[in-house]
């Protein structure tokens, strides 16, 4: 016999369908009626009414659903105390407890057809609670692995452009056709220029007294302890005529700090000097694109990057200012 209400095989002389309860009118045509079967449409075998409060069997074990979808659970299954699950710090505690009793309170608490009915709709909740709990742990793992890589992508790029623009790839008009010039500096080099001619007039590296100093059109640049240290190591040309001479000062410092650098900026007859700066390694490379230049030296565990732009020195990002410690002047 076939149930008109949900489909179901029952048995032949069935008054009621064992699935959904509904009355059988082939029972009805057969005759039998619910005061020979003895039930009632409230009382039929695998109702809740059948067991007097009792939890019957089938109903006791573990719940997924309640576990993983927990508060959702709760509202679907008229189970309202598992609305503490959304408490901090005791939630997690209460999602276990519903694991472990939500079965039995979702039966004492909601009116089922039948113990089969209960098992059906306690099933479904604990597919989707699985199935959408093996998503979101799929969705991170990709999601860890992605992420990382558009952050080191974003990471090159960023340092690409840092790069470009250290080397002066801005809106600084460029010498000579705006390429960048690229080379190496080493101011331990016997073949440094003893003579510079500049638009301020001529500096030379010369001996007076028995001391090296250099000298502008003739007259000592400076008359510091330092003076004495201090050689051209190369000239660049920059707009508008100006000029940038890369200086170089031992200082009598020997092994414990053999160079540091300094820049003389020349424009028409005004000279003066920026800060010194270097890591003391007389080895390194430059590069130059309009008025920018970047000097790079070794350093421990790494390089040190020098950008000389608008007259001002900026050491690993940040500006040098000009006092008593680092002026080459004195």
């Amino acid at each position: 016999m076939v149930c008109t209400s949900c489909g179901a095989q029952v048995a032949d002389g069935s008054a009621f369908c064992s699935q959904c309860g509904a009355p059988l009118a082939a029972a009805a045509q057969s005759g039998v009626s619910l005061a020979k079967t003895g039930d009632t449409p409230m009382q039929r075998p695998g109702r809740m009414d059948d067991y007097d409060g009792e939890i019957p069997p089938g109903v006791k074990g573990w719940s997924w659903g309640a576990f993983l979808l927990n508060w959702i659970w709760a509202i679907g299954n008229r189970t309202w105390i598992g609305m503490l699950c959304l408490i901090p710090y005791i939630g997690f505690l209460v999602a276990i407890w519903l694991g472990i009793k939500g079965r039995e309170m979702a039966w004492k608490n909601a009116d089922w057809h039948s113990v089969e009915h209960f098992n059906r709709v306690q099933k479904s909740w604990s597919r989707w609670a699985v199935g959408l709990t093996l998503g979101l742990f799929a969705l991170g793992f990709v999601a860890s692995i992605v992420i990382p890589q558009l952050g080191s992508r974003e990471e090159r790029t960023a340092a690409r452009s840092s790069a470009a623009f250290e080397d002066g790839e801005d809106d600084t008009p460029a010498v000579g056709g705006g390429r960048v010039q690229r080379g190496s500096i080493d101011s331990s080099s016997d073949a440094l220029p003893a003579t510079l001619v500049t638009s301020a007039g001529t500096l030379r590296h010369t001996e007076q007294a028995g001391k090296h100093t250099v000298t502008l059109s003739g007259e000592p640049l400076f008359t510091g302890e330092d003076a004495q240290w201090q050689f051209p190591v190369r000239s660049f040309n920059q707009s508008k005529g100006r000029e940038a001479v890369l200086m170089a000062s031992s200082g009598g410092r020997g092994n414990s700090c053999e160079t540091l650098f300094y820049f003389l900026l020349i424009d028409g007859d005004r000279v003066r000097n920026t800060p010194l700066f270097g890591t003391c390694a007389p080895e390194g490379d430059y590069s130059q694109r309009g008025d920018r230049i970047t000097i790079e030296l070794p350093k421990p565990g790494g390089v040190s990057r020098i950008v000389l732009r608008e007259g001002e020195v900026i050491e690993d990002g940040r500006t040098i200012t000009l006092d008593n410690l680092n002026d080459p002047s004195r």
